[in-house]
């Protein structure tokens, strides 16, 4: 499965129905907009393989921007706003793309690429400028959008929905949230996220991309109930893990008039019934409530 391919999937997507919220608090990043193309190292590499053309590819992306920008604030804080910005986000996505596929290509660096060279530096460095991170995943290095980023760049520009799911995503990705489909974050900390979710749904219920926030709410409910392949919900002999029992617990105690927490509260009492082991009730309430499995599936690292 390609590394970016739970983001791109959502790029496909667009905003097509209008939506009205009440202003929010704004998220802890920092408000100002980035400078477009920000002093820094040039753009241009000498490596003397596939990383020399990733410059290339960036050429014309910041005027690209500015102009989405501009369209963007001239019908502020509206759906035609939001719609200017995921149109722009489809294309950055597609340049993600060709960018990776370059270090794909660059098997005799990849391996600098994720320590600390000079050419990972300045790799670093011209991505950053242009919106993007260098990430990676099982020792693979890929481009990956900067969410906070495109959060300040557009601030005041798209509607209160949108700019709050771009806050919220840009929280998430500042903590890896899978490596090698083991959990990165704590149990609690994930139960927090499909709640915080949930809570978005409810409070912009006409949010025009929500497919988009439907997909991160069913990722964390879904690894939350079923696991990973490394970071089991059960264990071996089929016991519910003694960890992810005290958070089902706390999720119950703290939030419990939550869909989520209700859900939980459902399993807890199955799984009391039965000696806190997997059965097919479980199986059964799950598929009820349309929790797929995230067992076999390579979930999104960030």
């Amino acid at each position: 499965m390609n590394r970016a391919s739970p983001l791109l999937a959502l790029a496909l997507l667009t905003c097509g129905k209008g939506e009205r919220g009440a202003n929010v608090p704004k998220d802890s990043i920092q408000s100002r907009a980035p400078e477009l193309a920000a002093l820094g190292a040039p753009d241009s590499f000498s490596t003397g393989g596939p990383l020399d053309g990733i410059p290339s590819l960036l050429v014309g992306l910041d005027s690209q921007s500015e102009a989405v920008r501009q369209q963007a604030r001239a019908v502020a804080a509206t759906p035609r706003a939001d719609s200017f910005f995921l149109s722009f986000r489809n294309r950055f996505l597609k340049t993600g793309e060709h960018i990776t596929d370059r270090l794909d290509q660059a098997t005799s660096v990849q391996s600098t690429v994720l320590e600390d060279t000079s050419t990972s530096r300045q790799l670093t460095a011209l991505l950053a400028r242009h919106g993007f991170a260098l990430a990676y995943t099982e020792g693979n290095a890929y481009a990956d959008e900067d969410i906070a980023y495109w959060s300040r760049f557009f601030d005041g520009a798209l509607t209160p929905a949108m700019q709050r799911y771009l806050g919220l995503r840009a929280a998430e990705q500042r903590t890896r949230f899978s490596e090698d489909a083991a959990l990165q974050i704590s149990w609690d900390e994930l139960a927090g996220r499909a709640v915080t979710w949930e809570q978005f749904a409810d409070s912009y219920p006409d949010f025009a991309w929500k497919d988009a926030s439907q997909f991160w709410y069913n990722t964390y409910l879904s690894t939350y109930l079923t696991g990973m392949d490394n970071s089991r919900v059960f264990s071996d002999s089929g016991t519910l893990e003694p960890e992810v029992r005290t958070s089902y617990e706390h999720l119950v105690g703290r939030y419990p008039q939550t869909r989520t927490a209700q859900l939980v509260a459902q399993c807890l009492t199955l799984l009391k019934q039965n000696g806190y082991r997997r059965s097919a009730a479980i199986d059964s309430l799950l598929r009820q409530g349309h929790v797929t499995s995230m067992l076999g599936v390579q979930p999104p690292t960030r």
